[in-house]
């Protein structure tokens, strides 16, 4: 028959508080020491030995059941406040815990073999609870800011210090006589149980606090590492459009440079031969452009091209493609445009040129340009057979006078 005595008691508060530490253990890892965590597993793992020495004291030494166990206690009580510090923040010094420590055990010590009393060594363990939970309850009550699971740690310290008083209230006014620890029948069993249960269960709400700070931290690096994935991935976007841009765009003109522009040229022609759709190409080349150079200086050239790419630009549509091919040569590439339609747009942004202002072109004459144009034949299989033919009809334009249309 199972009876329910001191031994079994404090066995059972002993697993539960080492089962603690272990759960401590498990939630830190190797990062377990320097934190407010890794003073409460301490607490917890001290607290459980004591229990269990207590538990078998009976083989063991006569100053284990009633010095060493006892000082641990302390020890425990000490991890509790000195993790709690930790949390909060407040300044803690070892040494006073250390003379706490050495006064307890004096007074182990005395009351075990100086002055022998059962009731004087629990008064003093409880007085010693009651003084360290009021302490570490303040602590928490003065702190704002903490994780919500504060609020049942702080009740259930309130719990057991009041429990704790009224056991040092008990031991000091209480007639019963028990010789040893372990000779209370059920009666005061269930009086240490409770003792001793609260005990664990601070150590565990210990452990919820705990594990909440941790979720938050992690929650909060969950966020931050978000921002800056989010905001890495913004600069890389923004980057990486860069390099596109400048991989695909004169810089002088802010057109399409030759490489992509042969590209995308190749890339119309596939579906104009898939679809069956019209598509013409477009090339022209600012008339006497070296003569500026040479009269007016690079600048004003640059300037000259700058505003040409505008027109050219202007005079576009929102499917065809400007571009620059190079020096003073410009192209528009017209998909889905028949010759005839081309034609006409390049006369249009031919009279665009010549009618560009001195003060704006930053040339002091008429600007003009000649033009060649070619439509997609079926004998045409890449740009090159495109440039080629609008080039040559470019070049009869300027046999021909210059600031005029010629097709191939």
């Amino acid at each position: 028959m199972f009876t329910f005595d001191v031994a079994t008691a404090t066995s059972l508060v002993g697993f539960l508080s080492i089962l603690i530490a272990c759960a401590f253990r498990g939630l830190h890892g190797p990062a377990l020491a320097g934190t407010p965590g890794g003073q409460w597993a301490m607490s917890a793992l001290a607290g459980g030995a004591a229990a269990l020495l207590v538990a078998h004291s009976a083989t063991l030494p006569g100053y284990i059941g009633t010095i060493a166990d006892n000082a641990l206690s302390v020890v425990s009580l000490v991890f509790i406040h000195r993790g709690t510090a930790m949390l909060v923040g407040t300044r803690y010094s070892d040494r006073y815990y250390a003379l706490w420590v050495a006064a307890a055990v004096a007074g182990f010590a005395w009351f075990s073999y100086g002055q022998p009393s059962l009731q004087a060594r629990i008064g003093l363990v409880s007085a010693y609870r009651a003084a360290f939970y009021c302490a570490t309850l303040l602590m928490l009550i003065k702190r704002p800011g903490l994780p919500a699971g504060t609020r049942y740690l702080v009740d259930i310290l309130a719990l057991a210090a009041i429990w704790s008083l009224v056991r040092l209230g008990a031991a000091a006014f209480s007639g019963e006589h028990v010789d040893t620890f372990l000779a209370g029948g059920s009666s005061f069993a269930v009086m240490v149980s409770v003792g001793g249960i609260l005990h664990v269960l601070v150590n565990a709400f210990q452990f919820r606090l705990e594990s909440e700070k941790i979720r938050d931290e992690l929650a909060a690096n969950a966020g931050r590492l978000q921002e800056k994935r989010d905001t890495l991935k913004t600069v890389v976007a923004e980057r990486t459009a860069e390099l596109t841009r400048q991989a695909t765009t004169d810089s002088m003109t802010g057109l399409a440079n030759r490489r992509y522009f042969m590209e995308r040229g190749n890339d119309e022609i596939e579906r104009a031969r898939r679809y069956h759709l019209p598509l013409t190409f477009l090339l022209l080349d600012i008339d006497h452009f070296k003569q500026i150079n040479d009269r007016f200086g690079h600048p004003a050239g640059d300037k000259l091209l700058q505003v040409i790419a505008q027109a050219c630009q202007s005079n576009a549509r929102n499917v065809d493609l400007p571009g620059r091919l190079g020096g003073e040569e410009f192209a528009l590439l017209m998909p889905e445009t028949s010759a005839i339609a081309a034609r006409l747009a390049a006369e249009r942004l031919r009279r665009a040129i010549a009618t560009i202002p001195p003060e704006l072109s930053g040339v002091p004459h008429q600007v003009t340009a000649s033009f060649g144009i070619a439509a997609l034949k079926s004998y045409d299989t890449s740009m090159e057979s495109l440039v080629a033919r609008a080039d040559a009809a470019l070049y009869r334009a300027k046999d021909g006078g210059r600031n005029r249309v010629e097709a191939a």
